[in-house]
């Protein structure tokens, strides 16, 4: 691209916008931005001609941000497709806690294989929605559908447990 150092610079004013969003703070954005350009510059041989180079910088923009708050707070900044549907309450773990194993077991038993496989990779081997899809071969938003099901399933495979076990206690 011979005039790669223009196109960079039509650019800034979105980066700038962009980041700004972003940061809520001037002087981050205006870090980030920069650094944004760096990175572009020396990585301007992988973006292929013809290409949306609006959208390659963006991602830029959005991963060194990303990496800017891991360093900061130590902590994983999920994907959007990584976020889990809702963390549980602090009733629904102690719910959940109080059951048998073997209720559990059997409500997980029977789960159809197609939902069952999803649950169980995420909530036993702890893998992420994208590992699970290329695990599976599914499109990540089959997977979050398929746990999202397993997850009503098993809650009404619960109550019912809970309401026979409280039913026979009279």
């Amino acid at each position: 691209m011979h005039d790669f150092p223009d196109e960079l610079a039509r650019h800034r004013p979105s980066l700038e916008r962009s980041a700004r969003r972003l940061c809520r703070n001037h002087q981050d954005a205006e870090d980030l931005v920069q650094a944004t350009l760096e990175k572009a510059w020396r990585a301007r041989a992988q973006f292929l001609p013809g290409g949306n180079l609006g959208g390659w910088l963006y991602r830029i923009l959005t991963n060194r941000h990303r990496d800017n708050l891991r360093r900061r707070t130590g902590i994983q900044v999920p994907l959007p497709d990584e976020l889990p549907d809702h963390a549980p309450e602090a009733e629904e773990i102690s719910a959940l806690l109080a059951l048998a194993p073997e209720t559990v077991l059997e409500a997980l038993g029977q789960l159809p294989p197609e939902l069952r496989a999803p649950l169980e990779l995420m909530a036993v081997r702890g893998k992420r929605y994208r590992e699970i899809s290329l695990e599976l071969g599914v499109p990540i938003n089959t997977v979050g559908t398929r746990i999202r099901r397993a997850r009503l399933l098993l809650q009404a495979a619960f109550a019912k447990a809970d309401a026979q076990n409280q039913g026979g206690a009279r």
